[in-house]
């Protein structure tokens, strides 16, 4: 995409963004007023919708384990982040037929950004696994398209990033961490594998495992932290200035520069995990 195209994307995201906060009184004296009738057609009211950070213990979820609704647990889904994640999904997995149902030897626009990212990342997982890295294209390109889109989601109106609940940092955590120690015991031998925890002295066994703990959390961690906190700066800054145009800039920032950085990192490091975990 040409620098011409992105600035025509970034100024129709802003107008969308000013009409937006217009329609539902988001700047003025009624930006932080929430539950207000703005219009009603029969049966259909329309409310203002509320332009701040949910309030973690208000969450609407579902309870798995029979907990009546309300009420605190443990097994219990965020309705908002699970109907985020099914979007998303649901949108890669269309966008992906649409993009190979007829591959053409000139590219369309969706085709040729699928290409462009897988390319991306065949060339980094070749260079920093080799030629046997090739089985992971898939898994490493599937992960950076579903953090990216989670990440820059955000600044479509009425939406929020499924990364803002660390849920969802630490599920993909755990998943690249499962990946990891697997390739290490296929290439190593479950011995070797075993026996690297007691290098460089068996005494390091305890240092070695909270350095693999250690590894999860930063990962898991920075991409939460970092979405989460660009949210919180817009939200501040917002409620600040009345929700002027400043932060409606603010917003393109976080959520496109900020939220495309942090799923290149989460998905680079990941890589680097597994190269360190099946090296010699």
């Amino acid at each position: 995409m040409t620098g011409k195209k992105l600035l025509i994307l970034a100024v129709a995201i802003f107008v969308l963004e000013i009409l937006v906060l217009i329609v539902f009184q988001g700047i003025g004296s009624n930006a932080e007023k929430e539950g207000v009738l703005l219009l009603k057609l029969g049966p259909f009211a329309f409310y203002k919708h509320e332009m701040g950070l949910e309030n973690f213990q208000s969450i609407a979820r579902w309870n798995l384990d029979g907990t009546p609704e309300g009420e605190p647990t443990f097994w219990s889904l965020n309705k908002k982040t699970t109907f985020m994640i099914i979007v998303i999904d649901v949108l890669i997995i269309v966008m992906s037929y649409l993009a190979t149902r007829t591959i053409r030897n000139v590219p369309g626009r969706i085709q040729n950004a699928f290409e462009i990212i897988v390319q991306l990342f065949t060339g980094l997982i070749i260079q920093t696994l080799g030629e046997r890295g090739r089985r992971h294209i898939p898994m490493i390109c599937a992960l950076f398209l579903f953090l990216w889109i989670s990440n820059i989601i955000g600044f479509i109106p009425l939406t929020a990033e499924p990364t803002r609940d660390l849920n969802v940092p630490i599920a993909h955590m755990i998943t690249v961490l499962c990946v990891v120690h697997f390739e290490a015991i296929r290439v190593k031998g479950i011995k070797a594998y075993l026996k690297s925890y007691n290098e460089p002295f068996f005494i390091m066994l305890p240092l070695n495992v909270i350095g693999e703990i250690a590894k999860g959390v930063s990962l898991a961690f920075r991409l939460f932290g970092n979405i989460l906190g660009g949210a919180i700066i817009v939200t501040v800054i917002s409620y600040l200035t009345k929700f002027t145009m400043l932060p409606v800039g603010l917003n393109l920032f976080f959520g496109i520069f900020v939220g495309t950085i942090q799923a290149f990192v989460f998905t680079m490091l990941s890589m680097t995990y597994i190269a360190v975990a099946v090296a010699d």
